[in-house]
């Protein structure tokens, strides 16, 4: 039986946990919850239907930092969920990094580490025969990792260009079927909840940077950083604009490219027809490949559809704890 912690119990940790409540795991025991004031820890098991909200409300809840469940003696998997911090990482790396040293496996979608700090992550885990993942920090639930990682093994990728945000997507998407300006378009995305309440990171092109970054050095191995990604946002993108692209069979849309080593994010003219021309929230991820040649991933790319590429990292966890155990 494999003892997890899921350590960051907001949206997304409580998603999870809503899943794995309605469909267990086999294999699979979830020790521990912590958010930000504390955590809950039960060696035997938590009973997730008796959890109650807010978390710190439970029996048993203990103020402080849950880095020292962080133990082999605790827990044998860490589901890292805290917020993103792509300024320092923080305090993802930490939790990371210690799980790592202490020979607990990770999964993650949380892109501050693996941004920052990916390749000093992988080579802890690989020092320490563990297993990092991280599969739901680009795409939400498209599984762009696992079929580049399994499926395309023998391949050479050339070239990604996706679309990764759904902030953006949106208000593009407005702007093109209903003529909206900039400003209108964003304010309609925040009262819907599809946009923050400060969207900067979104519409200034930065948290698709951010995920291109990650796909640059985790699949082409570039060794890239933020400095190196030409970025321009959408926030200059007019209806009169659109409406010319329009005129002529295509739209704009905010594409982030990986081509020839160099790495852009920037609005872009785009076919309506072509594969990658996906409207609304959905994210799109084109791979070009020397022998597949073109493929392209087309899903939500956040909120709770990021549960399915956890569950996915969770599983694969469990088969490779399985197989080792058999060797």
């Amino acid at each position: 039986m494999i003892r997890a912690l899921i350590l960051g119990y907001g949206f997304l940790g409580k998603a999870l946990a809503k899943r794995l409540l309605n469909r267990p795991v086999e294999e699979l025991k979830i020790v521990g919850l912590a958010n930000s004031k504390g955590y809950l820890y039960k060696r035997d098991g938590l009973q997730l239907e008796k959890i109650k909200e807010p978390l710190e409300d439970n029996e048993g809840f203990e103020k402080g930092r849950a880095t020292e469940l962080l133990t082999k003696e605790y827990i044998d998997l860490l589901i890292e969920l805290t917020p993103t911090n792509i300024s320092t990482g923080e305090p993802g790396i930490t939790h990371i990094r210690t799980a790592l040293k202490e020979e607990i496996d990770v999964v993650t979608a949380n892109k501050g580490p693996v941004l920052l700090a990916l390749k000093e992550l992988k080579r802890i885990a690989d020092e320490k025969n563990v297993i990092f993942k991280y599969e739901g920090t680009v795409g939400g639930g498209i599984p762009i990792f696992s079929l580049v990682n399994k499926c395309l093994q023998g391949d050479d990728i050339i070239s990604i260009r996706g679309i990764l945000n759904g902030t953006t997507n949106y208000i593009l998407t407005r702007m093109h079927f209903e003529g909206l300006t900039f400003e209108l378009a964003l304010r309609e995305a925040i009262m819907l909840g599809i946009a923050e309440r400060n969207p900067t990171l979104d519409v200034e092109g930065i948290d698709t940077a951010v995920k291109i970054l990650i796909l640059a050095n985790s699949i082409m191995n570039l060794n890239k950083n933020l400095s190196d990604v030409k970025i321009v946002g959408v926030t200059k993108v007019t209806p009169e604009a659109i409406s010319a692209a329009k005129d002529n069979g295509m739209t704009i849309k905010l594409i982030g490219s990986i081509e020839d080593g160099e790495l852009s994010v920037e609005p872009r003219l785009i076919r309506l027809n072509h594969p990658l021309c996906v409207h609304g929230t959905l994210n799109a991820i084109n791979i070009k490949s020397n022998v597949l040649k073109t493929l392209t991933l087309i899903g939500e790319g956040a909120g709770e559809s990021t549960v399915a590429s956890l569950l996915n990292d969770i599983y694969d966890v469990i088969k490779e704890r399985h197989s080792k155990i058999k060797f």
